[in-house]
């Protein structure tokens, strides 16, 4: 999202939901459903979105390793917070990996403790420890 969004959404909508919740005590529950959401929002927000690169090496083949990938994609596409994965090749044979998107490093710690992280190293015949970095995003380019 671009700053705009941003300032509409954490700023200028929690201001707005306030205001009118304060008038008025007895909230109705749409109120009280939109209050617990932007607190939701605003929260995650501090949280920050978090790239997580791995790299590992394979003695599978690129087609192999690619069949099993998308094998595997409605796992991922399953996983709470996960707002991208790019599947990548590098230039060094048998190294491929992912690009991992988190919307916070809550979501990515839940991720980190799963049986689907666990099964990797097998479902890619791993022949080394792969290689990691874990990376906090400042802000975006384009939204």
């Amino acid at each position: 999202m671009n700053l705009i969004k941003h300032t509409i959404l954490y700023i200028i909508v929690p201001i707005s939901l306030i205001g009118c919740m304060s008038k008025n005590n007895n909230k109705p529950d749409s109120y009280k459903l939109a209050e617990k959401e932007v607190k939701q929002q605003v929260k995650k927000s501090h949280q920050g979105t978090i790239m997580f690169i791995v790299r590992l090496k394979t003695k599978l083949t690129e087609e192999e390793l690619v069949r099993r990938a998308k094998e595997r994609v409605p796992q991922f596409r399953a996983l709470p917070g996960l707002i991208q994965k790019y599947y990548i090749k590098t230039k060094n044979p048998g190294e491929f990996g992912g690009v991992y998107i988190w919307d916070s490093m809550e979501s990515f710690k839940k991720y980190k403790e799963s049986d689907l992280v666990k099964s990797i190293a097998a479902a890619y015949e791993v022949t080394e420890p792969p290689s990691t970095e874990l990376i906090d995003l400042m802000f975006e380019l384009r939204d």
